[in-house]
């Protein structure tokens, strides 16, 4: 039997603050990913959560806030693995907001939002301002990908089978999707076909500080690179 999640999560929190500590002047930048409905924004929430219980300050920022408009988005077609690979989120805009503020030799104030998906329309929010040794958490599936891999200062990895996320995330997108025949076509055809895509460009897991594969939510297992302290 391997370790409770709460376990893995407290494991996760204790490095991360150690790195935060380490940076003195900026914020620790922070890539939680893995293929679609792996786990990546619940995981990055309820880290979120235990570093607030221990006083540090943290910060959830949900890549998903940062895609092209529809017309980009779907210019290859609804279901084209290509198109959600290279055409759905905004990387300059994420760069220009968060990730260039809050990296070295920025002035760690950023807008958290950049885009809205229900309204398919750009967001202008009032400008936050970090502090040095806040946590920001990044959730989404391509953060290794070659144009925004090196802002990161750590990088977690989920590893979840594909047929394993391919049904949480059926599960759970079915209706916004309009059936579950609809759910299981575009998780087939285009979000898991995409990171096929993004494994043969970037090969992620390369960059990985530490992985958990998350197949089973209540006992995940942990990995941290070989010359992690806690390895």
């Amino acid at each position: 039997m391997g370790d409770t999640r709460a376990t893995v999560l407290e494991t996760i929190a204790d490095t991360l603050v150690e790195r935060a500590e380490a940076l003195l002047s900026r914020v620790l930048q922070v890539a939680v990913t893995g293929i679609t409905a792996s786990g990546k924004s619940t995981l990055a929430q309820e880290l979120a959560q235990i570093l607030t219980r221990r006083g540090r300050n943290s910060v959830h920022i949900a890549v998903d806030d940062f895609h092209n408009p529809r017309y980009l988005r779907h210019r290859r077609g609804r279901e084209s693995a290509e198109g959600y690979y290279f055409d759905a989120y905004n990387y300059p805009l994420l760069k220009k907001l968060v990730l260039e503020p809050l990296g070295p030799g920025g002035n760690l104030i950023y807008q958290a939002r950049g885009f809205d998906l229900e309204t398919d329309a750009p967001v202008e929010e009032a400008l936050n301002k970090a502090n040095p040794g806040d946590i920001f958490l990044f959730a989404a599936s391509f953060l290794l990908r070659p144009e925004i891999v090196s802002y990161f200062d750590y990088r977690i990895y989920i590893d979840t089978d594909f047929e394993v996320a391919e049904q949480r995330g059926v599960d759970r997108d079915a209706a916004r999707l309009g059936s579950w025949e609809n759910a299981v076509r575009l998780y087939r055809q285009r979000y898991h076909a995409a990171q096929r895509i993004y494994f043969a460009e970037s090969n992620p897991v390369q960059y990985a500080d530490a992985l958990l594969k998350n197949n089973n939510l209540a006992e995940p297992i942990l990995f941290f690179r070989a010359n992690h302290p806690n390895s």
